[in-house]
């Protein structure tokens, strides 16, 4: 990224806007390098998966069962390998408690915790996220409504405080580097997902 913004300014172009990482409170490791780089550069932050593929929302329990409506329960490899990698680590369990916690004391839902903190994050300039209903998408929005205070703020950084092997820096972010594209097709080189997981949640 450093290495496009520099040449685009070399070559008297326009760099790029905006970097579109993946960033959430169960994924924080963009803040050792990339999104420094992105504020010094003037680059807004669009996060992809700020609900963590939904692990953000409070749905899912430990070791539980993943219903087949949700990405944790489809048949998709991908959403089965990322959740059972994010069920892995018990700081994320951790967090999510926190999150839930702190939608309970302020009458909202833990998405709308998720995102509001995210939407608070140095050089975010928008959160991109999905929603399968017009009650989600709306319950999402509601995150525009919620300031936290310094306390909450603290709180869930202090539990989510990023440590190596996640994203970018682990299986998932490595595989994304070495994707390519092959007469305009991308190539698949290696999927560390292949297979899914039977559990998901741990």
């Amino acid at each position: 990224m450093q290495l496009l913004a520099s040449t685009a300014r070399e070559l008297g172009v326009a760099p790029p806007a905006t970097l579109q990482p993946q960033y959430s409170l169960l994924s924080r490791e963009i803040e050792w390098e990339i999104a420094p780089a992105a504020i010094h550069n003037g680059m807004g932050l669009l996060p992809w998966s700020p609900l963590a593929g939904g692990l953000l929302t409070g749905k899912y329990q430990r070791s539980g069962s993943a219903p087949a409506q949700t990405r944790a329960g489809s048949d998709n490899e991908l959403y089965q390998w990322v959740t059972e990698e994010y069920a892995e680590i018990d700081r994320n369990w951790q967090t999510i408690d926190a999150v839930k916690r702190i939608a309970a004391d302020l009458s909202a839902s833990p998405a709308q915790i998720a995102l509001s903190w995210l939407a608070m994050r140095p050089g975010v300039t928008a959160p991109i996220f999905g929603a399968r209903t017009l009650e989600q998408l709306q319950d999402n929005l509601g995150a525009a409504d919620i300031t936290l205070a310094a306390e909450a703020t603290e709180t869930l950084e202090k539990v989510s405080r990023p440590t190596s092997g996640g994203y970018p820096y682990g299986a998932f972010g490595a595989w994304q580097r070495r994707r390519g594209l092959e007469n305009g097709s991308p190539v698949q080189d290696g999927e560390p997902f292949t297979g899914g997981s039977d559990r998901p949640l741990g």
